[in-house]
This record gives structure tokens, C-alpha cells and sequence, in this order.
């Protein structure tokens, strides 16, 4: 259930990057989002025959973040009941962004967009995610995830181990890791800690044909201490 959470979640977050950098764009938009490793098979499935290609090339947990400890401890404030919750599960996306053309006349104009890809996210590497939302901005209030987009450099090496498991030539690419961070807010209403508790002692009574009396009321502060009889 966790991943297919996660997933949704994640196909939102790129369809809202998709149309947020190509709303920068002037003329037609150079973002589309599919699968690379598909090209071999033909390109049908593309709206544009010249755009820029956004794939999800690795997703991996973040080690860093999860060995901070086992559980969170979530202490909200005032007098509230202190909760221990699971750590929450970050991930580092590779997101791949490659300049894909079937008409070679048009190899430049790739490395056009592709270039406009990179200024986009120079000028803007931090954004917050609130469903349905993803902004620069931080949420005034409620839980969401902060994204932070860093930019991969691969040695040649590394570059030809790529796209090798991708099973596509290799294109004009910018590789970008996004760390997602989930932050979680206190709860709108949490319970209050109880206080005072009244407990009712009953004891056995032979002329009672129930067989039981009730012999007292007695009333416990929050250090278990009585504080009243009746």
C-alpha cells in the first residue's frame, strides 16, 4: 500500500513540474513526460516529435535521513499526549531530461530547450508539495514535502552504464537527483492528557442479593494520587 501511495503521489508531483517549467515557455511546450527506454519501440506515443523527454531513470531511499533514528518522536504542545510515529520514508528521484529529436534538422533546436530546462532550474531548485499543489512558497500549515533538485554530472563511464540499461542511444541529457523530504506538522487537534480519573470500589455484601456494595468513590490525580473519597 505504501508504494502505491508513493507512486501516485510522485506521478502528481511530475505532471505539476511538467506544466510549471513549460508555462515559462513562450510557443510550444518543450516538456513531456514518458518513458525513454520505450523510444526503441517507436515514438507514437509522443505528442511532439522534437521535445524535451522527462524520465524517471532511479528511485532510492534516502539512507542519510532514515539512520537518524528508528522512531520520531512527535511531542506536541501544552498539555497533548506525546506520540511516537514511524520516521517517514524520503526518496531521491534521477530524473532524466533528454533532448529527443527523429528529425535530425533539429538537433540544435534540442539543445535550445534542453539549455532552457537547465536555466529553469537554476533559477529555481527548492519547491514545496502540498496536494494539489507544488510552489515556491512554504505551506502555511498542514504536512508536505520539500523537493530539492541537484544536478548530477556523470563521467563518461558512467554515462555509456546509463543509458546502456536504459537500451537507448545516448542524447543530449541533463540529469537532475531530487531529494524528497516529507515534513510533518503537530495536529490540528490533539487529545489532551488526562488529568484526574474516579475510580468505584465494590465489595462483597451477604445480605445484598446482587452480592455486591458499592463501598467508595475515590478520585486519582495524574501523579496517581487520591485526591478525594466519597
Amino acid at each position: 500500500m505504501l508504494v502505491q501511495i508513493t507512486t501516485m503521489k510522485i506521478t502528481e508531483i511530475l505532471s505539476k513540474l511538467v506544466t510549471s517549467i513549460n508555462a515559462e515557455i513562450t510557443g510550444v511546450p518543450i516538456v513531456e513526460l514518458a518513458n525513454i527506454a520505450t523510444l526503441n519501440d517507436g515514438d507514437e506515443f509522443l505528442s511532439s516529435k522534437s521535445s524535451i523527454i522527462l524520465s524517471i531513470v532511479n528511485i532510492e531511499e534516502d539512507k542519510i535521513l532514515k539512520n537518524q533514528t528508528l522512531y520520531k518522536n512527535y511531542v506536541p504542545a501544552n498539555d497533548t499526549i506525546g506520540k511516537y510515529k514511524n520516521s517517514t520514508q524520503n526518496l531521491i528521484l534521477s530524473l532524466l531530461f533528454a533532448s529527443y529529436n527523429i528529425d535530425q534538422s533539429k538537433y540544435t533546436e534540442g539543445i535550445d530547450k534542453l539549455e532552457v530546462v537547465i536555466r529553469y532550474f537554476q533559477n529555481k531548485r527548492v519547491f514545496y508539495w502540498q496536494s494539489p499543489n507544488l510552489s515556491q512558497n512554504i505551506p502555511a500549515n498542514g504536512p508536505y514535502d520539500k523537493l530539492i533538485f541537484e544536478m548530477a554530472s556523470l563521467k563518461t563511464d558512467q554515462l555509456n552504464q546509463m543509458w546502456s540499461y536504459l537500451g537507448a542511444k545516448y542524447m543530449p541529457s541533463a540529469l537532475y537527483q531530487v531529494q524528497m523530504i516529507s515534513i510533518q506538522t503537530e495536529e490540528a487537534s490533539p487529545k489532551e492528557i488526562i488529568k484526574k480519573a474516579k475510580i468505584q470500589l465494590w465489595e462483597n455484601n451477604p445480605n445484598d442479593p446482587t452480592g455486591h456494595i458499592e463501598s467508595g468513590t475515590f478520585t486519582k490525580n495524574a501523579n496517581n494520587e487520591i485526591i478525594t473519597t466519597t
